[in-house]
């Protein structure tokens, strides 16, 4: 779990917020307060050690709201509506994100840690890449120091999540893989094609001013390679992608 996961406490926050006025302090599952970086600037939260009277969160680690339970090789998900969080940049990240104005963000990488089902395919990429470029897109891939760049794609290094959220800001369109960048251009305001396949659905983690690809039934949520989610990732097509993507903007 990462940037994405509690991008979407602050969401939750965020909507508590603006039906009562008390900022919010966000616990573990333990009842411990807690703090991550990507709440960092963010007027509507309470830090841990604070005091005073604080609405209460119960969103972290082995407590978050769109899982039912885990097993040793998979997830069980409940239904779960997000509500877009919120990105307060620091002057140095807004700095380092100026010298950058990107048309489309892509995302082909995944977290190391992150179910190989979430994978569309770097072939797939490839294709898309090479179809939006024909079309007259200019693509942008972010990653860290050392990402295997995609062809037709321009390359950006970013040294952290915040900085690659801060360039994402300027952009006018995202693609990829649900995950934390499309957490954060939920948070942004910035139109994305969002491709889940069968691992997880938009009714856990997908929001509605996106557009969202699904083609996988019931999410299965495993995290060993499974036939199910290969079919739901061939499903989605390179053109697909491309006309969700022009639709958009």
């Amino acid at each position: 779990m990462g940037f994405g996961d509690e991008l979407m406490a602050v969401g939750q926050a965020r909507k508590m917020n603006e039906t009562d006025p008390r900022r919010v302090q966000i616990f573990d599952r333990f009842g411990a307060a807690r703090w991550h970086p990507v709440f960092e600037n963010n007027s509507r939260l309470a830090r841990p050690g604070e005091e005073g009277d604080f609405q209460q969160l119960h969103n972290g680690p082995g407590n978050r709201p769109y899982i039912l339970g885990k097993a040793d090789d998979h997830w069980t998900w409940r239904d779960f509506e997000c509500t877009p969080g919120e990105i307060f940049f620091t002057q140095a990240e807004k700095q380092f994100a100026s010298a950058y104005r990107p048309q489309i963000i892509i995302e082909p990488t995944l977290k190391s840690r992150a179910s190989p089902n979430k994978q569309w395919g770097l072939e797939r990429w490839q294709q898309f890449a090479k179809l939006a470029k024909k079309a007259g897109y200019g693509l942008t891939q972010l990653g860290a120091p050392g990402t295997r760049p995609l062809q037709y794609a321009n390359m950006i290094s970013t040294p952290d999540f915040r900085h690659a959220a801060a360039v994402l800001a300027n952009a006018k369109a995202y693609v990829g893989h649900e995950g934390g960048l499309h957490h954060a251009a939920a948070a942004l305001g910035i139109p994305a094609v969002v491709i889940f396949g069968g691992f997880i659905s938009p009714a856990q983690t997908g929001y509605a001013i996106h557009r969202n690809l699904y083609a996988g039934g019931t999410p299965c949520g495993n995290r060993t390679p499974c036939e199910h989610c290969k079919a739901a990732m061939a499903a989605i097509t390179p053109q697909h992608v491309l006309n969700e993507l022009m639709r958009i903007l």
